[in-house]
């Protein structure tokens, strides 16, 4: 043990003898404190008494000053300091040199390269960061802005361009971005072979999946081209439903279908056209979902979405047969009079030269090839051989000819009576009925009425009744507020609001009663369009009247109140390409 003195104290000093014997001084009573280096901690002793001999002045007391023992825990230094009163403070320093300790080497930003490693999935990529050098701390991620975490993976990160932050917390500042792409997946392998199904949207269409699990839940996802033919599947919509307790699903597919149609526009065209945008192909994917497991999709057949709709009676039957059952042929997309064999005792539609007429067929199977048959003729009892024009489709669509949509025009020539149009093969199998037309002469008042029919096609109503069209103008005068400084008199200050309001009413004429039932379609169709000359100006129909029923034969007509669908003041119709 070892002591070590901090402190002594000088009280009652009490003077004896003579200076003049040289035998004389001060005797006091003392006190001292004392560090115990083994227990470290202050003994007190009182010694006693203390002979200042020879010195008659007073004796200070002993103390002292600052740090009187210092010794090393580990590389921690630990200073003991004197208070001044026989008391002590510790004072410690980490990391001391004079215990022994090394100071490491400057720290350094040593993320040398970062990457990110990407593994497709069904929603968009799963992510694993990657990093060489020597991490200080440790790593932090963040995902665009996103909040930071301590984990490298991401998983189902969409598809786009993000940024990944990689930052090491043991250094300030030290951080790295790299930059990527998620590409989207892959789409699913689409159907092969021809559509195995036709589809008419504009009535409900369901579609039933394979029984599952009572109450499992369900995920469907629709992809469809963007036209037909295009073979650009893409994803359109994604649906989940949960089953039933027999393990039942259907999902409902033509208000998904529907928005993706859109009417075919008739142009001025001397040539058979495939429809692209009233039809388009589709299939879907549906999967059992079970949580913590990747869905896994059953793909189902590729069928065909027409812009259309059966009658009411009509709609559990597949589409071909009930066309077949009734014309023994399928026949063109349209109600109207289409001659002998298809309405018994009708006479044959009647058009004009100039008449924008159109037949819209639907290829039921497969062939090798397709041609367009056009025969004229003085009509039924002539003895001159009809003429016989052919025109060949080509180029073979890729997934053939099945369930294309032609768009056939009728081209009527001068010099002939009457003329039929029908579908052949390319080796001359007939394929569709004829339809047959009576070619007669236009008048002043001939005018073209073509609107969508309920089965995709387009149809032309020859009307010969009376056009009536005005354009009614309102105009008011509101006067201005007078504004601070404005000296005008009242009349300067008025200014005119001129409204135009244009209504036109187009009388069809006289119709027959297989007309008057095939033209009601034109009461309930969503597109309409007038032909005046090369222009095709789209109508706004706000008023549809038919009097099918009256004994009165000049009531026996179609009465259209519309507008152009433009600006009076802003005459943009449509032309043709």
């Amino acid at each position: 043990m070892s002591l070590i003195l901090l402190r002594t104290s000088y009280e009652n000093g009490t003077p004896y003898g003579d200076r003049t014997s040289q035998f004389y001084g001060t005797t006091y009573d003392t006190t001292s404190w004392y560090f115990d280096t083994d227990s470290l901690a202050v003994l007190t002793q009182v010694a006693g008494i203390y002979d200042n001999f020879q010195d008659a002045s007073d004796l200070d007391e002993f103390k002292f000053d600052g740090e009187f023992y210092a010794y090393c825990a580990g590389t921690t230094r630990r200073g003991y300091v004197h208070d001044g009163y026989g008391s002590f403070t510790v004072e410690e320093e980490e990391n001391s040199l004079s215990c022994g300790f090394v100071p490491p080497a400057a720290l350094t930003c040593d993320l040398a390269s970062a990457s990110v490693s990407q593994t497709p999935t069904p929603g968009g990529a799963t992510l694993e960061a990657k990093i060489t050098g020597t991490v200080n701390g440790r790593l932090r991620y963040r995902l665009d802005a996103g909040t930071e975490q301590a984990s490298r993976f991401y998983y189902n990160v969409l598809p786009g361009a993000h940024v990944l932050s990689l930052r090491d917390d043991g250094l300030a500042g030290c951080e790295r971005t790299v930059r990527f792409v998620v590409a989207p997946p892959p789409p699913p392998p689409v159907p092969l072979g021809a559509p195995v199904g036709l589809d008419f949207v504009g009535q409900p269409v369901w579609y039933r999946t394979a029984p599952v699990a009572a109450n499992a839940d369900v995920a469907l996802e629709l992809w469809a081209e963007s036209a037909h033919g295009a073979e650009d599947f893409s994803l359109v919509f994604t649906l989940r439903k949960r089953a039933d307790k027999l393990g039942a699903i259907q999902f409902r597919l033509d208000t998904l279908l529907w928005p993706l149609l859109s009417p075919f526009v008739p142009t001025v065209a001397t040539a058979t056209t495939r429809c692209r945008t009233n039809l388009v192909n589709y299939y879907v994917r549906t999967s059992v979902l079970a949580p913590g497991r990747p869905p896994v999709y059953a793909t189902g057949p590729l069928r065909t979405a027409v812009r259309g709709s059966l009658p009411a009676e009509w709609r559990d039957t597949d589409y071909f047969r009930f066309r077949t059952q009734a014309f023994a042929l399928p026949p063109f997309l349209s109600w109207q009079p289409a001659g002998p064999g298809a309405y018994a005792g009708d006479a044959l539609k009647r058009v004009t030269l100039d008449q924008p007429e159109w037949l819209f067929w639907l290829c039921p199977v497969d062939v090798a090839g397709l041609r367009i048959s056009r025969s004229y003729d003085q009509g039924p009892h002539s003895a001159v051989v009809p003429v016989v024009e052919v025109e060949p489709l080509a180029p073979v669509p890729a997934r053939g000819w099945q369930h294309q949509l032609l768009a056939i025009p009728l081209r009527a020539q001068a010099g002939y009576q009457r003329m039929a149009v029908r579908v052949e093969s390319a080796d001359g199998q007939v394929l569709s009925p004829p339809a047959w037309y009576t070619l007669v002469e236009a008048t002043p008042q001939t005018r073209y009425v073509l609107f969508t029919n309920s089965l995709s096609g387009v149809d032309t109503l020859r009307c010969e009744g009376r056009l009536e069209g005005t354009l009614e103008v309102t105009a008011e005068k509101v006067e201005r507020p007078a504004a601070y400084g404005d000296a005008g008199a009242a009349p300067d200050r008025q200014v005119s609001d001129v409204t135009g309001l244009r209504k036109l009413k187009l009388a069809s004429g006289w119709l027959s009663p297989a007309e008057l039932a095939w033209v009601q379609e034109l009461l309930l169709t969503r597109e309409a369009w007038q032909q005046r000359g090369p222009q095709l100006l789209p109508l706004d129909v706000a008023k549809r009247s038919l009097a099918p029923y009256s004994d009165e034969k000049g009531l026996r007509g179609l009465l259209l109140e519309f507008d152009y669908a433009f600006a009076p003041t802003a005459y943009a119709p449509t032309r043709y390409a």
